[in-house]
């Protein structure tokens, strides 16, 4: 197994990509941490990944924006494990509307979650533990939104613009402790949260399914093995990479239809 006794941690796990990638990590031996925002969430993902891993999952309730819950969390992670091997940056969430009359308070909370959250929790891994090691390895989910732009999501792109520059600022800054950091950008794929907003934005879905090159919408299984592949021994030499996962839709970014004979 990929990942006998290392320690992973997955952020946003209860469900979605980041519970997906929790139960492939039991999956190939590692000690999986589940974290989320509510008690409901962890206790789910905990019950999921310890019936397919070897052992019990260890699950932590938390806002990854408030730093002093990022800061308890890896604490409590180190007293019982000694270590953490893998950082999977994965809460997130999204708030659309038009963009000139986006709120400030719904500004901060996308910004909050989705970049400050993952910043958070990389540095306190990195300096608590991987950066004493020298060894570790981080993998952000960003998005598509990171690379392309979405209509009336302003907050959600420039958030993922952001952690995809703060992959790669990390990815400089601390290669020089082995420590390897790379991000996913998932394309649209039913997670919780693009479930949660297809209810709101039925149309947008209808709109952007067709347009996608393979015809279909991503599963939070596929997103997970290129997580998985990142935090591999295989991936050694891969560092400061932005993956997308997306089935061609940053390829075709020209507005035209996918082709369809």
């Amino acid at each position: 197994m990929r990942f006998e006794n290392q320690v992973v941690v997955v952020t946003g796990a209860g469900g979605g990509i980041g519970l997906a990638t929790a139960l492939a990590f039991a999956r190939e031996g590692a000690q999986v941490v589940v974290t989320d925002v509510n008690d409901a969430l962890v206790a789910h993902g905990v019950d999921q990944v310890s019936d397919v891993g070897g052992r019990p999952a260890f699950g932590l309730t938390g806002d990854v924006s408030n730093p002093d819950h990022v800061q308890a969390h890896v604490a409590a992670i180190l007293k019982k494990f000694g270590h953490i091997d893998v950082l999977v940056n994965n809460a997130g969430i999204i708030r659309r509307g038009p963009t000139a009359k986006v709120s400030v308070e719904d500004w901060r909370l996308v910004m909050s979650v989705n970049l400050d959250g993952t910043f958070y929790w990389a540095q306190s891994v990195a300096a608590e533990s991987m950066i004493p090691r020298r060894s570790g390895v981080i993998v952000n989910v960003a998005s598509i939104g990171g690379m392309t732009g979405f209509p009336n999501a302003a907050s959600y792109v420039a958030s993922k613009h952001a952690v995809v520059g703060l992959t790669k600022a990390l990815a400089v800054d601390w290669g020089q402790y082995g420590i390897r950091v790379n991000a996913i950008c998932p394309g649209m794929t039913w997670s919780n949260l693009s479930k949660a907003d297809h209810a709101k934005n039925p149309n947008h879905y209808s709109d952007r399914i067709p347009r996608i090159p393979l015809g279909q919408a991503g599963q939070p299984e596929e997103q997970a093995n290129a997580i998985l592949y990142l935090a591999s021994k295989e991936a050694n030499y891969v560092h400061g990479l932005i993956m997308n996962i997306d089935g061609g839709q940053v390829a075709l970014s020209s507005g035209h239809n996918a082709p369809r004979d």
